[in-house]
């Protein structure tokens, strides 16, 4: 069969956000069906499809043809002023890899340097950056149809000349369209007079939108999505035909039977001029600068000598060999920059006093992080392997993830700007998609039908991961009961499954950070977010398959509690606690999380973890690595961690299946709850090696058929030549691992934040106030966690004391063992520069009254809304008069203080300024004469400014009542309701 002679050339996938509804892969799949060689991609302004999009289609054996419907300025791109906010459309087509390097350039400049309601390129830049790329003349938003659709013929030749010229002959088309819009009918025909003057050559397109002509409707709820407009709305934007769908070859001859048949074959033409093959083989390490004389190798090698000295007392032969190997393999692999590059900015953290996380995922496998203070925890002491991190028959970058202090990543940031140069780094971009619930809202909103109805149909979608509207109408009885008997929510519906899972926003990734041996537009575009920050337009798994360096810099809240409690423990006791080298046996520690006390401890402080802490009753650091690894869907479905915890307990024995398990799962009495125990049986049992090993579990969690069968073979053979299995015995052990395969889980980053998890249980049952205290400041902005760790507090016997505006600081701050005072700049709307100046100025003398606070603070902060947000609160409580008095007295105070401050500033004095104890009868307090607010007024107040209740709480009157007849909070209470 041949090929088809038309090639889709203006196509909008998701990426075109909120306007293109063509998912890559059924856009390619389309593409395949209508046996096209080839499709074009061309988003608006944007190239983000394309690691996507490029994969998708050389799998499916179509070429991909990489471009962007790009936005060109009137004038300069630089020119930001109403003069120049619109801008034409142009479409363009990396012909070969000079031009993709020139489109990247192009649109990272529309981002960055041209972004003006629209990602805007000019003239001057694309005559730069033209060699290599294809142009069209787009569709009649398009300059050279926009002059003629205005009758401008001689402008319209003047612009197709200038395209001409800039792009080079042969390389500037002409796009006819066909809609059934009258526009464009008129423009078509100016394109045929230029084309025929000028000898440009035509092409037919369709700017498709969508994929199928009955997916219209569903395209315009997605626009009206895009600009929070409703379908009945009649200035809303739309596409005014539902002719904007993916057409086949002879849908098109038949719609441009009118035009030269050149105009459709040149697609194919222009299809066979783009030859653009990615490389996806090549790894684009920073250059890191050794010290003078040294190799990067050497290096390396010197700072793990050092780290040997530093972490091990006595250096075994079983370390040695560990360590050559590893950095044999990491040599090997090219890696060598890789871990300079990162030891080097933690080393900068931490010689910063820059917290840093013990690690997170299989890095903390490696001896050589270990040794380079990547990582906190030894790999030998905890049988964690380097194969489950760095396989040496494995392709790809290792994936090293860093936890920094929540308030201090930024300043990591700074750093590795500062090392490789701005241009060199980026935060990475990540794209939000419309899910089940969300799509069927924003449905229900355009098509204007009441809440209450879209709220039903949303909440028939069940709150689980991964789950779609298909998945959700054959699970839940009552939705397709829904679909069949009303019509509306059946529209709705069908609406929301044409638009789920589409590209719904741009945005940063909340950690991922990119690092390029060269200027990152040379390697990827570049896109600029709605706060000006600069970010790639590849999100992580495409900057990983083109070979930039990426890393996730997560900043951990946990981390700054530990080091805010570390100082707080520094402060009251002159003692300089080392959370790093704190025996990991302290039983007031166990004892705390054997009773479930673990609120506010790291991992462990929901409802359901601390069920499982009451019935576990962790005794050993081992304990706390399994909790974390089995407080999981799968092994609490699975009965497994009811198993584990009996045969902890000792209620339930249990035998090895095999003598050469034991040492393997003793830890685990006898149950395979790690990856890396899928991994040491084959070794154990069948010869494998490590990396062998870690290919069969690899296959194994993907279920990878194929590879499974062949290594089944092998292990059964292994078993039977190293530990005298028999087959059946051998196959039975093969589907033991493969079942416990599905929930294993990584036992390095288990263990890495089991420490971190250890580090907080041990400072709130050693260091409970400061530890308390420490919590309090990090959630100070987060009402919510607020009151939960408030409750805690005085649950453990320790009083939150109300704010004083004499006593107070800005954070939360510890007065005695069981006593902490609250911070003002948890008050709601008193802010930094406000509690600045009331500090400030108390440093002369403690405040007497409303007026002498009025009389000595900065004003322009401590503003009428901070003084009274600061009597709601209590804080001048020490004052004389009623909360209700001080209140009517606010505007009266700040006059008197004004005054008396611009008297102080102009040099004027009063008699009484120089005799203030001859001053009682005019310095005292003047109230008006009301009484103070009812207690549930007060209260209300309170809960308004503070979050919670401090002076008292409404039904305290039913305490005893509640106690006797609840054992469960609501909190607990909504949790089980929510299923956690």
């Amino acid at each position: 069969m041949s090929k088809s002679n038309f090639v889709h050339l203006h196509v909008h996938s998701q990426y075109s956000l909120l306007d293109g509804a063509c998912r890559i892969q059924d856009l390619v799949d389309k593409a395949v069906a209508y046996d096209m060689p080839a499709v074009a991609v061309t988003d608006h302004g944007n190239i983000f499809a394309t690691i996507d999009f490029y994969k998708a289609a050389t799998k499916a054996g179509v070429k991909p043809i990489i471009g962007c419907e790009a936005y060109i300025a009137k004038g300069s791109r630089l020119d930001k002023t109403p003069r120049n906010k619109s801008a034409s459309h142009l479409v363009l087509l990396a012909k070969n890899e000079t031009g993709y390097r020139n489109l990247l350039k192009l649109v990272s400049s529309a981002y960055v340097e041209g972004f003006y309601y629209s990602p805007r390129m000019d003239k001057e830049i694309l005559t730069a950056h033209s060699e290599g790329l294809l142009a069209t003349s787009a569709c009649i938003k398009g300059e050279v149809a926009q002059h003629i659709i205005r009758g401008s013929y001689t402008d319209a030749l003047k612009a197709a000349d200038d395209l001409r010229q800039i792009f080079g002959k042969g390389n500037f088309y002409l796009e006819l369209m066909d809609h059934g819009i009258p526009e464009q009918k008129v423009a078509n025909e100016g394109l045929l007079k230029i084309s025929k003057e000028m000898g440009i050559p035509l092409i037919a397109t369709n700017d498709v939108h969508y994929l199928e002509r009955n997916q219209s409707a569903a395209h315009d709820a997605l626009l009206c999505i895009q600009t929070q407009t409703t379908l009945s709305d009649p200035r809303r934007m739309a596409l005014s035909t539902d002719q904007f769908y993916f057409k086949s070859p002879e849908q098109m001859a038949r719609d441009f039977a009118w035009a030269p048949s050149k105009a459709l074959t040149n697609t194919v033409e222009i299809a066979e001029k783009c030859k653009l093959d990615f490389k996806f083989d090549k790894i684009h390490l920073p250059k890191f600068e050794c010290p003078k004389g040294k190799s990067k190798e050497e290096y390396l090698m010197d700072l793990c000598k050092e780290g040997l000295a530093r972490r091990y007392d006595e250096v075994s032969p079983e370390i040695m060999d560990r360590l050559h190997f590893e950095f044999k393999t990491i040599k090997k692999m090219g890696f060598v920059s890789y871990f300079l590059i990162v030891w080097d900015f933690i080393n900068f953290a931490k010689e910063h006093g820059i917290p840093v996380g013990p690690g997170r995922g299989s890095a903390a496998g490696s001896l050589v992080s270990y040794l380079l203070g990547i990582t906190n925890l030894d790999p030998l002491r905890y049988g964690l392997l380097f194969e489950r991190f760095l396989n040496p028959d494995r392709a790809g970058m290792p994936d090293i993830d860093i936890d920094f202090c929540y308030e201090r990543r930024g300043e990591v940031l700074e750093y590795v700007n500062r090392k490789y140069g701005k241009e060199h780094v980026a935060q990475i971009i990540t794209f939000g998609t419309m899910q089940a619930r969300a799509a069927i809202r924003d449905v229900g909103r355009v098509k204007d039908v009441p809440y209450a109805e879209v709220d039903r149909i949303a909440k028939l979608i069940p709150a689980e991961l991964g789950i779609n509207i298909d998945k959700a109408l054959d699970k839940e009885p009552k939705l397709r009961l829904l679909c069949q008997q009303d019509k509306i929510a059946k529209d709705v519906i069908e609406t929301a499954q044409v638009l789920e899972g589409l590209t719904r926003h741009a945005s940063i990734h909340a950690a991922g950070v990119v690092i390029g041996d060269r200027p990152l537009d040379e390697y990827v575009p570049l896109f600029k977010s709605s706060d000006d920050q600069v970010t790639t337009g590849y999100s992580m798994k495409g900057i990983a398959d083109i070979g930039l360096l990426k890393m996730d810099f997560l900043g951990l809240r946990t981390l700054t509690v530990i080091s805010k409690a570390v100082k707080l423990i520094k402060e009251l006791h002159d003692m300089d606690l080392d959370m790093d080298s704190m025996p990991l046996d302290d039983s007031k520690t166990y004892e705390l999380l054997a009773q479930a006390n673990s609120f506010g401890v790291f991992q462990l402080e929901s409802a359901g973890m601390r069920d499982l802490l009451r019935k576990l009753k962790p005794s050993e650091f081992e304990d706390l690595i399994a909790v974390l690894a089995l407080y999981r869907p799968g092994p609490m479905g699975s009965g497994m961690l009811d198993d584990f915890i009996k045969r902890k307990r000792g209620e339930l024995t249990f035998q090895y299946d095999h003598p050469k398990l034991e040492p393997i799962l003793k830890e685990t009495y006898g149950i395979i709850v790690y990856q890396e125990q899928v991994m040491k049986i084959p070794v154990a049992l069948a010869g494998f090696s490590l990396t062998q090993a870690d290919h069969l579990r690899r296959a194994m969690s993907k279920k990878i058929q194929s590879v499974m069968d062949k290594m089944r073979k092998d292990f059964v053979r292994g078993c039977q030549k190293h530990s005298q299995i028999n087959e059946q015995k051998a196959n039975k052990l093969f589907d033991l691992i493969d079942y416990f395969s599905g929930y294993g889980f990584n036992r390095s980053h288990s263990a890495a934040y089991a420490l971190i998890s250890y580090q907080t249980a041990y400072l709130k049952a050693n260091y409970p106030v400061e530890f308390m205290c420490a919590i309090l400041n990090s959630e100070m902005n987060n009402t919510d966690k607020l009151v939960e760790y408030v409750k805690e507090s005085e649950k453990m016997g320790i009083t939150i004391s109300p704010p004083d505006i004499n006593e107070s600081v800005k954070e939360f701050m510890v007065v005695d063992a069981k006593h902490i005072r609250y911070g003002l700049l948890a008050i709601k709307n008193v802010g930094s520069n406000a509690i600045d100046s009331i500090v400030e100025n108390r440093a002369t003398g403690q405040y007497t009254s409303l007026d002498d606070v009025c009389e000595r603070v900065d004003l322009r902060q401590v503003n009428k809304k901070v003084l009274e947000s600061l009597i709601k609160a209590g804080a001048m409580q020490s004052f004389e008069g009623f909360r209700s008095q001080l209140m009517a007295s606010v505007e009266m105070a700040i006059e008197k203080g004004s005054k008396k401050q611009k008297e102080r500033a102009s040099g004027q004095f009063s008699f009484f300024d120089i005799a203030p104890e001859m001053s009682g009868f005019n310095n005292a307090p003047m109230f008006p004469s009301i009484g103070e607010w009812k207690q549930n007024q007060k209260l209300a107040y309170e809960k308004e400014v503070l979050g919670f209740y401090v002076s008292g709480h409404p039904l305290a009157h039913y305490k005893v009542e509640i106690t006797e007849f609840t054992d469960t909070s609501i909190k607990d209470l909504r949790k089980k309701v929510d299923g956690e």
